[in-house]
């Protein structure tokens, strides 16, 4: 009997956490699809997931995340997952493009990346996170606000995107501050921002610029409504995190409310024995089904083939974001997200202790009653 070689699927994993290492959720809830697709007979062959984990920008190198694609390339991957930050998948893209040869799908915000190989399910967007933003501070009350906005690409590139969601939302920007995207001294950046005390503080960058603004703020006596971008997410990394956001609101994808979602942490429970409720399994999960569905579909079995496959995926219900989230690809679209309501507004409870959703750009939503 002949063996089948197993479709492989790339992982470029380019931000590693402290101890170097990266969500233990990510392979389970990958390889949770791929058991379902099997069982249902949508696969011809098995799948196996190839993983390079660098660090890239911001807090290492491009120069990794590069080499990481070549090699993946080299292995045979038919679809690659990744890069996941802006930074890394801008310098990537025109490499991506003249090696021509397999698809990436990127969770990175940037539009500068997408191309003809390059695939968006950004977990948030440039374009579209401070319209989001800057339409629930103004639900929120907020007439003012003061821009804190980390000094990278990243930062700048949103910073562009703020001022005109600000205009458009009613709000006046007071101040435009940069903050370092690496851990660093806050005082002064806050002291900047409270001169005019506006009615709220939007933060806008990759997210390692938060830490310590809390701490600044308490020290001036100042803690206004405080805004970010899908930096927030960062909340779910640990309660340290959560504590540096503790009072926060800030864009997110998961939502409790989405049916797709429970369907999926259900599955996920029942086989480990955990319930990761919260963005990145659920991203995963989503991200998984739009590579299988191109690698069932690819005809022939190739980069490319599973690159025209991509293009042809439909309305696909979507785990990630608020009900009625779909997922779809096209010839000329790059950004697979269907739907006002991808991100959510969540918060961070004052005592860190845990996040509650709190709006979208349709409005605010209001906390459940208590029995």
């Amino acid at each position: 009997m002949s063996v089948v070689t197993p479709a492989r699927i790339g992982l470029l994993i380019d931000y590693l956490d402290d101890d170097g290492g990266y969500d233990e959720n990510i392979l389970p809830s990958l390889q949770l699809v791929v058991d379902d697709f099997l069982a249902r007979g949508l696969l011809e062959r098995p799948v196996e997931f190839v993983v390079r984990a660098v660090q890239g920008l911001p807090n290492g190198t491009f120069r990794a995340v590069r080499d990481a694609f070549d090699e993946l390339v080299a292995e045979d991957a038919l679809v690659i997952f990744g890069p996941w930050v802006s930074e890394n998948g801008v310098a990537l893209r025109d490499h991506v493009e003249a090696t021509a040869e397999v698809a990436c799908i990127t969770m990175g915000a940037s539009e500068t990346m997408l191309g003809e190989w390059v695939f968006g399910l950004p977990a948030g967007s440039m374009e579209e996170e401070p319209i989001i933003m800057a339409t629930v501070a103004a639900l929120d009350g907020a007439r003012s606000v003061g821009i804190a906005f980390e000094d990278s690409l990243i930062g700048n590139e949103y910073l562009r995107t703020t001022r005109v969601a600000c205009k458009e939302a009613g709000l006046r920007i007071t101040a435009e501050v940069p903050i370092p995207q690496v851990q660093a001294e806050k005082g002064a950046a806050m002291k900047l921002l409270a001169v005019e005390r506006p009615d709220a503080i939007l933060h806008v960058g990759f997210g390692l610029g938060i830490p310590g603004m809390n701490d600044a703020l308490a020290e001036i006596g100042w803690l206004p409504p405080r805004y970010t971008t899908t930096a927030f997410e960062f909340a779910a990394v640990s309660d340290w995190w959560r504590n540096q956001l503790a009072g926060w609101i800030g864009l997110d994808q998961y939502d409790e409310r989405n049916e797709t979602a429970k369907a999926f942490l259900d599955q996920f429970e029942a086989q480990h024995g955990r319930r990761p409720a919260y963005f990145f399994p659920v991203y995963c999960y989503d991200v998984a089904r739009m590579m299988l569905l191109a690698i069932a579909g690819a005809r022939p079995l190739t980069g490319p083939g599973v690159k025209d496959a991509l293009e042809k995926i439909k309305m696909v219900p979507a785990a990630s974001g608020a009900p009625g989230t779909r997922l779809r690809f096209g010839r000329y679209i790059r950004h697979g997200w269907v739907g006002s309501e991808f991100l959510v507004a969540r918060r961070v409870l004052p005592d860190g202790s845990r996040t509650v959703l709190h709006a979208t750009i349709e409005g605010l939503i209001e906390p459940p009653v208590t029995p």
